[in-house]
């Protein structure tokens, strides 16, 4: 299964629509945090949407506690627009290390997905991933989220606990993608949810999900670089992108903690188009890209 979505709404406005925009064909519609948290079929086949997400792909978003600040690396990075020059987030552990030893639903793991160069601007894609807090504790995880969030976005609107404890979620992780260009994270980033480990739906092995971060056309926020995100079952072993040019790209997919679902960034090179998008098994087995759009467009 392969959706392609792109981040525009604030997922607290929208999180009611979760189930019908999961079930949408592949398309540039903008709907990646509307897919960011809305109560959830157990066992229906699941990608992360974020920030991007699926975040991308995948849009959860005080305390005095310490433990509910940004991570130090994050700490570092100004708000777009604030004119400060920022020194680029610490390199993130790799797959294998990157996740604790202990679940702290306060303590998020946060992984850089992808980086480079792209029309002489340079780019790094994060991801913190907030492990699921006991229902009692969800709103204050929540507000955590939203606390580190806000300060580079003002348009994310504050949860409310109503509305955390009607959409809770046990089996789910949190998720906050961002986009870094030249050391400063971007104003629209994602919020969404993504399976915990041991949660993930057999049949979504092989699902794919994905769509373009940093990007809001409602707001009309467009990035100086155009990175996808994309979220990959445990089962898919390769991706290749054909540009029109006839090179390709294989993107090497990036394990965020202990998630069971991986996470992959692709940028356009200069203005190229996508010309086509292979997902393959770890067998090799070539997989259904669902007609998959992502980049296939001209650049903004």
């Amino acid at each position: 299964m392969s959706r392609d979505v792109t981040a525009d709404k604030d997922p607290w406005i929208g999180l009611g629509m979760a189930e019908a925009a999961a079930g949408a064909k592949v398309g540039p519609v903008p709907v990646a945090d509307i897919l960011a948290g809305g109560r959830r079929l157990r066992h229906r086949r699941r990608a992360v949407v974020g920030a991007v997400a699926l975040a991308s792909v995948l849009a959860l978003t005080g305390g005095a506690l310490a433990e509910l600040r940004p991570d130090p690396a994050a700490g570092r990075l100004a708000p777009a627009g604030s004119g400060a020059a920022s020194a680029a987030p610490t390199p993130a552990p790799t797959a294998a290390t990157a996740g604790p030893a202990v679940r702290d639903p306060f303590t998020p793991v946060r992984v850089r997905i992808g980086q480079g160069v792209s029309n002489g601007r340079t780019w790094e894609l994060w991801q913190a991933l907030w492990p699921v807090a006991p229902k009692e504790r969800a709103y204050e995880q929540a507000l955590a989220v939203w606390q580190e969030r806000a300060p580079f976005d003002p348009a994310v609107s504050k949860p409310t606990e109503d509305f955390v404890a009607h959409y809770w979620d046990p089996d789910a992780d949190v998720v906050n993608t961002y986009l870094v260009v030249d050391g400063v994270r971007l104003q629209h980033d994602s919020e969404g949810t993504t399976p915990s480990p041991g949660k993930l739906d057999s049949r979504a092995a092989t699902d794919v999900g994905g769509g373009l971060v940093g990007r809001s056309t409602k707001d009309g926020i467009v990035p100086p670089v155009d990175v996808v995100l994309i979220s990959v079952g445990p089962d898919v072993g390769r991706v290749v992108v054909t540009w029109t040019d006839g090179t390709t790209t294989e993107p090497q997919p990036v394990t965020v903690g202990d998630s069971p679902t991986r996470r992959l960034a692709v940028a356009r090179p200069g203005t190229m188009r996508a010309k086509s998008w292979q997902f393959f098994d770890r067998n090799g087995k070539q997989l259904p890209n669902n007609d998959a759009k992502y980049l296939t467009e001209a650049s903004f």
